[in-house]
């Protein structure tokens, strides 16, 4: 399997991640990560698991996986879900 091959398909779990749900899920977990340090934490670590909750927004609105580049995967989730007018060319 050539790295091309692999970049336009990616693995299941890359391709989730880069889907709507995938990127909804990221909001959500960096929404209850500042949430818990903000209110269930005692400070300063809650600070920090707060400021640590803002990197999966920002990965879920700029549809990026930070994580991923560690796999040999793309940094940009646009690499494995290409939008839809471009794949449906009808």
């Amino acid at each position: 399997m050539t790295s091309e091959h692999t970049t336009r398909t990616g693995t299941v779990f890359t391709r989730f991640m880069a889907s709507g749900y995938g990127r909804l899920a990221r909001l959500v977990l960096g929404a209850v990560l500042v949430t818990v340090g903000l209110v269930v934490l005692p400070q300063p670590a809650g600070l920090i698991v707060a400021a640590f909750g803002a990197v999966p927004i920002a990965a879920g609105i700029f549809n990026l996986c930070p994580l991923a580049p560690l796999w040999g995967g793309h940094l940009s989730g646009a690499r494995y879900c290409p939008s839809k007018r471009v794949a449906g060319q009808d």
